[in-house]
């Protein structure tokens, strides 16, 4: 088959090697795209460590039925057949297993056919299925009402006015306590993050205007209605704008009846979130680089150490590094779609 593979062809087979993590995958691409350049299969058979019989089946399959993967492994018994591949998958999709000897056993009891554990993890991976933890999500959270937000905020910015501005704003209380997160970490080798006895934190309130890449941020000993109206204060006086629409959560210090007394007379118009829904905030994501670069799997003996390397975050980092997060911190907003896990023991 030497020259036989199309351009396309070939860039999709390179393509498919470089991301390839099986051996026998990567074995079958690179005989096949070696025999396409003119190697010989004696060659390729001494390069990979392969007989000449298996480099031949190689090419035999692909040429008769675009083979380049191995067939599943799927037990000791026949495999199932697609109409039961499919109803399997739909099952598992609709309902979890915390373990593999319980879908071996349903897949017994539902089609007659038997699974050894291994074999069914591998036919798991093959279709996709990973072992993982379901999101939490707070339980009253209302998609509906993230997606009416997410509406009447596009509307909002499509009709903002020379001179009008949008900020999304919250409070941040990062606390001197080592925070561990994964990391690669050599298979056999314990790290290790010493922690505080005590917990002290700092206490800000911050907005952020997308358009620019704009942060305004101000310390307080606490983050309650006073606070806020001094915030919007300060606010306020470092914009040129007419109209400020400000984007927060419900949370006490933000919806008062002494904040709303301000506000009669403030530039200031407050929008609010739909309860339980940071994912509706850009400035949250602010406050995860925060962690990332200041607080993740970090150690701090003082807390004035802490306290330094948090504000040194909002006074030097940000004026540095805000138009480079503009990817990660943005108004592409996604309602949270509820999937509720169905669990069997």
């Amino acid at each position: 088959m030497s020259g036989m593979l199309s351009t396309d062809q070939k860039k999709i087979l390179e393509l498919r090697l470089k991301v390839a993590k099986d051996i026998s995958e990567r074995n079958r691409l690179c005989v096949i795209l070696g025999r396409n350049d003119g190697v010989s299969i004696e060659d390729l058979a001494k390069v990979l460590r392969l007989s000449s019989a298996t480099v031949y089946n190689y090419l035999n399959d692909f040429d008769s039925e675009q083979k380049t993967k191995n067939d599943p492994k799927g037990g000791s018994e026949p495999k199932l057949t697609d109409e039961q591949s499919q109803s399997l998958q739909k099952h598992l999709t609709e309902t979890t297993y915390l373990k593999i000897k319980h879908i071996c056993a349903h897949v017994q009891a539902t089609f007659g056919v038997n699974f050894s554990r291994s074999g069914m993890t591998m036919w798991l991976g093959a279709k996709g299925f990973v072992f993982k933890r379901p999101k939490k999500v707070p339980g009253k959270l209302d998609p509906q009402r993230q997606e009416a937000f997410i509406k009447e905020y596009e509307a909002l910015k499509a009709g903002l006015q020379s001179g009008e501005e949008i900020y999304f704003v919250d409070a941040v209380h990062p606390e001197h306590q080592s925070q561990a997160v994964c990391g690669w970490i050599k298979r056999g080798v314990q790290k290790t993050l010493q922690s505080t006895g005590k917990q002290l934190r700092l206490h800000l309130a911050g907005a952020i205007r997308l358009d620019g890449m704009k942060v305004f941020s101000e310390e307080y000993t606490t983050v309650n209605a006073d606070a806020m109206i001094d915030f919007f204060k300060k606010l306020e006086a470092s914009s040129e704008a007419s109209k400020i629409y400000v984007i927060l959560d419900n949370a006490r210090a933000n919806k008062n009846n002494k904040l709303g007394e301000f506000l009669k007379t403030s530039k200031i118009q407050i929008r609010y979130l739909p309860p339980y829904s940071p994912n509706l905030n850009p400035i949250e994501r602010l406050w995860k680089i925060m962690r990332e670069t200041k607080m993740y799997n970090r150690y701090y003996a003082s807390s004035v150490t802490f306290f330094y390397e948090i504000r040194s975050f909002f006074k030097e980092d940000v004026p540095k590094m805000i138009h480079r997060w503009a990817s990660r911190i943005n108004d592409k907003f996604q309602a949270v779609k509820l999937d509720p896990i169905q669990v069997v023991f």
